[in-house]
């Protein structure tokens, strides 16, 4: 028997990457605006932006993406009530898929959050620039980078494109199928800790109040987040005292205590923990953007 392979076809294909950013914007920063000839997004993680499109302005709000077009003049800017956080990648790609993409602006489920996340990570696995330089205008490998951080970077880029064509209500190929259980528990959970933030919650209250036992809940989070649901729970606290502290309208005592913490001592511990600097060494990081 002679076999004869078929080739798969690639509906986005990733040519290059430009900038990989992860910033968190004090109220009131604003970019100085640019075009290229290269696709961008900016992710709304938390907070809020304004947004300048060519001719046009709108707000992006927490939780929703949007894509520039190649040589599409585009600004950020940070307004001054909810400091955000906010992910931006560039990158270049010619195929006819991504015009989806032109004008668009998309919420982000649990499905693209991990995969945003995914990216982040890759990148910091494939290179050195940091994070938060506004100004990159070309990428350095690490010396050392984990093999396969690029390939799976594009990979999960790709992945994430797909997706947001995959669930548009308005796309044919849309699969009922890929609506995910565990995104429904997830965000059960992730709505129950947000309501209980400003307290101290235990694995067996949201296992009751998620109606699922603890093995299955702590497989659910580490398949997604690669951790606990307490750290989870943490990480939120933490995300949450970050933005107080860019807010600059409470001390670091008084965060703490809006957060359940029992004193500040542990609170900066735990904040420490999650981000390797103190509350204050956060505070002069971010205040050295400016």
């Amino acid at each position: 028997m002679i076999y004869k392979g078929t080739r798969l076809k690639d509906e986005i294909v990733i040519d290059k990457l430009y900038t990989v950013h992860y910033c968190e914007y004090l109220k009131g920063f604003k970019f100085t605006g640019e075009k290229h000839d290269f696709w961008e997004f900016v992710y709304a993680d938390k907070g809020e932006l304004t947004i300048t499109a060519e001719d046009k302005d709108f707000v992006l709000k927490q939780g929703n993406i949007v894509f520039h077009k190649p040589n599409e003049w585009h600004n950020v800017f940070a307004n001054t009530k909810i400091p955000p956080n906010v992910t931006i990648v560039s990158f270049s790609s010619n195929s006819e898929t991504m015009k989806f993409f032109e004008g668009k602006v998309l919420s982000v489920g649990q499905e693209q959050k991990t995969l945003i996340s995914r990216i982040v990570a890759e990148y910091l696995n494939a290179f050195s620039t940091p994070l938060n330089n506004f100004y990159t205008n070309r990428l350095k490998r690490r010396d050392n980078c984990i093999l396969g951080s690029e390939q799976l970077l594009k990979m999960y880029l790709c992945q994430l494109l797909l997706s947001f064509i995959r669930n548009d209500p308005q796309t044919e190929q849309r699969n009922i199928s890929n609506l995910n259980l565990e995104d429904a528990v997830l965000n059960i959970i992730h709505t129950y800790m947000n309501e209980h933030i400003a307290e101290r919650i235990t694995i067996n209250e949201i296992c009751s109040y998620a109606g699922i036992n603890k093995t299955t809940l702590e497989k659910i989070f580490k398949s997604h987040f690669n951790m606990g649901a307490i750290e989870y729970f943490i990480h939120m606290k933490i995300e949450l005292a970050k933005r107080y502290l860019r807010d600059e309208n409470h001390n670091i005592t008084q965060i703490a205590e809006m957060l359940g913490y029992s004193g500040i001592h542990y609170f900066s511990r735990q904040f420490k923990k999650v981000t390797d600097m103190t509350p204050t060494e956060y505070l002069v990081s971010i205040k050295s953007l400016i």
